[in-house]
């Protein structure tokens, strides 16, 4: 997964946690550096939930990452403006691209694997753990809280225009 900004939901949440229960691997690519810092702190504060589950981590580190792509199981990929958040989910109009082709999706892993490689930068538990004091985790925390309340109004709003 290549996410821009990476909030998942709990539906999100319960649906990895059952496919790393069947063995899946899962692996986020997601921004180092961010147009939205307040997104941004409260990404990190899923960073902890996501290596506890044995999902990797990479923060592009080359520019501002706005790629919304997903590739499962060499055989599937979803390309488009979705991000994994609840704005998105439930308040944006988004539009994905599905494919099933295989000559395109063996470029596209190949394109994402480069990436990793070349511009990004693993999160593991130590290096996070060395990150964290204090300041980072209240500052993740807030920010969290916030977005989340900022996200519930945005789509909670959608939710009263559509009925």
């Amino acid at each position: 997964i290549m996410s821009s900004y990476f909030l998942p939901g709990s539906i999100f949440r319960i649906r990895i946690k059952a496919a790393l229960k069947r063995g899946v691997k899962i692996r986020v690519v997601l921004a180092g550096v961010s147009d939205i810092k307040l997104s941004k702190y409260a990404e990190r504060y899923w960073y902890a939930w996501m290596l506890r589950n044995n999902i990797e981590i990479y923060e592009y580190k080359k520019t501002v990452l706005h790629a919304k792509v997903a590739v499962c199981d060499d055989e599937w990929a979803t390309i488009g403006s979705y991000n994994v958040n609840n704005l998105s989910a439930y308040a944006s109009i988004e539009l994905n691209l599905d494919i099933k082709s295989d000559p395109f999706i063996k470029v596209l892993t190949t394109e994402i694997e480069e990436i990793i490689k070349n511009d990004c930068e693993q999160i593991t538990t130590e290096n996070h753990e060395k990150t964290k004091n204090i300041f980072w985790k209240f500052t993740a925390w807030v920010s969290f809280t916030i977005t989340r309340l900022l996200l519930f109004l945005f789509t909670y709003s959608q939710e009263k225009k559509t009925k």
